[in-house]
């Protein structure tokens, strides 16, 4: 009983409660974007190595879409690492 008298003055007080707490998903890992990145810029990628159909119907669109993914996967994994640094200094203070 008394517990859940401390749970409540915390929540009033606006104490996060362990239990309260969201729980975590893939979507908060910072590397989960640039995964997607990656895997998208492969896929343009084998487009236009193997000269697939849609690499023929539409070119340009497989060389931009590899481009800006390649170049969005490598800003977002270098964002990622520095998080992942950050936080780990963080952790060792």
């Amino acid at each position: 009983m008394s517990d859940d008298r401390e749970r409540d003055e915390a929540a009033r007080e606006g104490e996060p409660d362990e239990e309260s707490a969201p729980a975590s998903t893939p979507f908060d890992n910072p590397f989960f974007l640039p995964a997607v990145l990656w895997a998208a810029a492969l896929w343009f990628g084998w487009d236009i190595v193997t000269d697939a159909e849609a690499y023929q119907n539409s070119p340009l669109f497989n060389q931009g879409g590899l481009a800006v993914t390649s170049v969005l996967a490598i800003y977002f994994t270098r964002s990622a690492i520095m998080e992942k640094r950050a936080e780990r200094e963080r952790g060792s203070d």
